[in-house]
């Protein structure tokens, strides 16, 4: 009763910003509009791979542009479960149900389909799939049964953070020679379509375009003064987009002001009434227009990757762009690398984490807090905090006073003191080194210049990491020594001496920590440059030394801590993954500055 009253309690008042207990950070996130998120998703979820002769035709007969289609994904679940909060169906209409349950391949004879396969194809309704004939092995082969799927995984996860359901409504010709044609899409089809989407997802469950219009004249009015629910109030729910050109979404929206009665938003442009939702698909050539759209109020998806091009080159560009573009919702076919291609590309935020602040709307409001995250992901950190290092124990101990040690260190401390005026530039740079960026200090060893923009993932995996290096002040304070100026009010040190640092214990230095860690983690994502990256770090941890803040011995520990917290990260499987998604990121960029 206790819990559930404290609870409660916090749910009713506001809760300080320093608060990180879980109902807090709840609290904070779930007051944020749910397009202040972004997420990771999925294109064409429900599609399976072709099978290899078929492929080998296809390459065949057109060349390497049908490698487009060359992937395939998992189950609709897995993929949930994996942190997609993006799903993509392609959808064609079997009103009388049989009419693709013949497939021809792209050989032309036909082939056997699993028993389930074949009586699902035979029964009437929405059918997923890619292109008909050709590309038609699907998950769930319904679009009922897709969505039960998610609907089940949803019921299992209250929790979760608004799943978009994106729509394409395939029609067209026949993909290849006696093939079947689809179906046009009509208004009555389109309303039978919305009557499936009904079946399985009520107002309970389904963020409509009428909940957000409200009493507004329109459903852009509504976006643009802020109509979107509250995270907390879409969390457990989904909301679908029909991904179309004008034609088919005017025939969807038939004579209505905006989407009035309809269970999907549409793409449309900007101007629209019923403007809500957009498709830029190209985060690098629509990045301006993206980051507008999304500063207005609309949802945005964007596709890290295309036509299996970028997986095969390990090419992290796109990537990049659409991380850093604004888009709320970022498609890949690669939540898992293809252990086909070389370099293991994936597209995933970093750590455990499912949905985030959005870069463009709130870069700052989660301070590096998830709005959802996989379960059993550290609240900071890639290690949970009883796995990081116990540095009391690894250590060694600071100098004991009058021993040999402590004598040589506060010999060092004044000796030291002469190098502001016979070396000013080595002063200059342990000044510089008391703050900044971490992508500032290493530039120089790095050879390239980083920043947040073109290196997101090695940006957020670095303030991840540095969440690891807790023990090091665990340690300060367990043997709390004291700096080395105290007393020696005359000592120069390259940094005004606040009540603040005076009262931080001195073993070991925190920014040795620092250098000798971010040092480490920098040269096995660019191991070309790792002899100029760890002379850096180590220069870092001298700086301490050098400047006054710390004696020598707080230094050399602190290089070591860092060190050793970064040999126990790589027990963690998401850091080596992200150290690797970092990697070809990196790589992008220094290809792009012809370094």
């Amino acid at each position: 009763m206790l819990t559930l009253l404290a609870a409660l309690a916090v749910a009713a008042a506001p809760c300080p910003a320093s608060d990180e207990s879980a109902p807090c950070v709840r609290q904070r996130m779930d007051a944020l509009p749910m397009n202040d998120l972004m997420a990771v998703g999925t294109h064409n979820s429900y599609k399976q791979a072709i099978s290899a002769d078929e492929m080998a035709a296809m390459v065949a007969a057109r060349g390497q542009a049908a490698l487009g289609v060359d992937y395939g994904h998992r189950r609709l679940a897995e993929q949930l479960d994996a942190g997609a909060r993006q799903i993509e169906l392609d959808v064609v209409a079997d009103p009388e149900g049989g009419r693709y349950a013949k497939p021809l391949t792209v050989f032309g004879h036909g082939t056997a389909l699993p028993p389930e396969m074949a009586a699902a194809l035979a029964k009437p309704g929405f059918k997923t799939m890619h292109m008909t004939d050709v590309d038609f092995r699907v998950s769930c082969v319904t679009f009922v049964s897709c969505l039960k799927e998610i609907r089940a995984w949803s019921d299992a996860h209250r929790d979760h953070a608004p799943i978009l359901i994106m729509i394409n409504a395939k029609e067209g010709e026949a993909t290849v020679p006696g093939g079947v044609k689809p179906l046009d899409f009509t208004e009555s089809l389109f309303d039978a379509f919305d009557a499936e989407i009904r079946s399985v997802f009520g107002d309970d469950r389904l963020i409509t375009p009428d909940q957000v219009q409200g009493k507004a004249k329109t459903l852009r009015e509504a976006v643009l003064a802020g109509g979107w629910p509250k995270i907390g109030q879409a969390r457990g729910k989904v909301f679908f987009a029909l991904d179309e050109g004008p034609k088919k979404v005017a025939i969807y929206r038939g004579k209505r002001a905006s989407l009035e009665g309809r269970a999907m938003f549409v793409n449309t442009d900007e101007a629209s009434p019923a403007a809500a939702y957009l498709t830029l698909n190209d985060p690098i050539a629509q990045k301006d227009r993206i980051a507008a759209a999304v500063k207005a109020g609309f949802i945005v998806r964007t596709r890290a990757d295309a036509d299996t091009w970028e997986a095969r080159r390990n090419d992290a560009s796109r990537r990049t762009a659409a991380f850093t573009s604004g888009a709320q919702y970022v498609s890949t076919d690669y939540i898992w690398p293809d252990p086909r291609f070389p370099g293991g590309y994936t597209v995933r935020l970093t750590g455990g984490d499912v949905a985030v602040c959005n870069p463009v709307r709130q870069p700052k409001a989660c301070d590096n807090l998830p709005i959802e995250a996989l379960p059993g992901t550290p609240e900071r950190g890639y290690l949970q905090p009883e796995a990081r290092p116990d540095l009391t124990k690894i250590l060694a101990p600071p100098p004991q006073p009058g021993s040999p040690r402590a004598i040589a260190d506060a010999a060092v401390f004044d000796q030291s003191r002469a190098i502001k005026d016979k070396d000013p530039a080595r002063w200059a740079e342990a000044t510089a080194d008391v703050s900044g960026p971490a992508f500032g200090h290493f530039e120089k060893a790095l050879g390239v210049k980083l920043t947040p923009q073109n290196a997101p993932i090695l940006s957020a995996l670095l303030e991840r990491a540095g969440d690891d290096r807790s023990p090091v002040s665990v340690a300060k304070h367990f043997w709390g020594t004291k700096r080395p100026y105290i007393g020696k009010d005359a000592a120069p040190v390259c940094e005004p001496k606040r009540p603040d640092l005076t009262a931080n214990p001195d073993y070991p230095s925190g920014h040795s920590a620092f250098g000798g860690h971010v040092a480490m983690i920098l040269a096995e994502v660019v191991p070309s440059r790792a002899d100029a990256l760890y002379a850096r770090g180590r220069d870092y941890a001298d700086s301490r030394w050098i400047c006054g803040s710390h004696s020598l011995s707080a230094a050399e520990a602190g290089l070591q801590s860092g060190e050793v917290i970064y040999a126990a990260q790589h027990r963690s499987e998401t850091f080596l993954r992200d150290i690797a998604m970092a990697r070809a990121e990196v790589a992008a960029v220094m290809a792009a500055q012809g370094k």
